[in-house]
């Protein structure tokens, strides 16, 4: 599935997010990578770059900020997980396959929990932006891998950007809950959003802001243990299992949430 944060912050909030388009494909992949890559192991990564690309050039700090974020994704989850992720750097989304509408493509990237691999465009500056794109389509291989397929788009795309770390960049749950406090009148019900039949017909930068703040919240005030209950949990089985992992209904969890981003903002 494609998926496009866009830009989460706007009028009323002084933060700029990301602009990129990401993914988890059930299939395997990448596809057609053909034979113009150096190989360099680091780590947990295995970093398939263009020879001589800025992206080979970047390497050192790519590694630390993706070595950074393995260790954040599996503490906040509580995962065992430690397998190794193939990150296969494109010059540009053309290069990718992704197409560059509007210079799109070269925000976009897809993961492939099946095969551990991720397709991503891996173009200059070196910045959050670049980072949170990568950090977003690693960890939805480290996810996926860890804990099985979500039930639901909302779980499977909320939580790439739940846990995202906040060392190299500011786009983790601190902006999140800035963001979800700008716009607390304006967003649509969680019930709602958790609805796979839905889901596509919100905005994906709304979609994907309360997605990510509201799972953000349940892991940071309740732990990963009741977490796993809703992350299996498909559309039809949400709430009913949301309120039995979480001793309360969904729509009165939603409003605690709100007040939480509320009070974390200072607004």
């Amino acid at each position: 599935m494609r998926s496009d944060l866009k830009r989460l912050a706007g009028p009323g909030s002084v933060l700029a997010a990301a602009l990129f388009f990401g993914g988890c494909d059930q299939i395997l992949g990448p596809t057609h990578v053909d034979d113009n890559w150096r190989v360099s192991e680091r780590g947990r990564f295995a970093f398939y770059v263009r020879p001589d690309s800025f992206a080979e050039r970047s390497l050192d700090t790519l590694s630390t900020v993706l070595e950074d974020q393995y260790d954040t994704a599996v503490a906040r989850l509580g995962l065992t997980y430690s397998g190794r992720v193939s990150m296969f750097l494109f010059n540009s989304g053309t290069d990718a396959g992704f197409g560059n509408d509007n210079g799109g493509g070269n925000h976009s990237g897809t993961a492939y929990s099946m095969t551990a691999s991720v397709r991503v465009a891996c173009v200059p500056p070196l910045d959050i932006h670049l980072f949170s794109l990568l950090t977003h389509e690693a960890n939805h291989v480290i996810t996926q891998n860890g804990l099985g397929r979500p039930g639901t788009s909302f779980v499977s795309e909320g939580l790439a950007s739940a846990v995202i770390s906040e060392r190299h960049g500011a786009y983790g749950r601190t902006f999140y809950y800035e963001w979800t406090a700008a716009r607390r009148t304006q967003l649509p019900p969680i019930a709602a959003l958790v609805d796979d039949a839905k889901w596509s017909g919100y905005q994906q930068p709304v979609s994907y802001g309360v997605s990510a703040s509201f799972l953000a919240y349940l892991l940071e005030t309740y732990g990963p243990v009741p977490f796993r209950s809703i992350y299996y949990a498909g559309s039809r089985d949400f709430a009913a299992t949301f309120a039995s992992a979480y001793g309360r209904p969904l729509d009165v969890a939603e409003r605690e949430w709100i007040d939480f981003c509320v009070r974390r903002a200072g607004t």
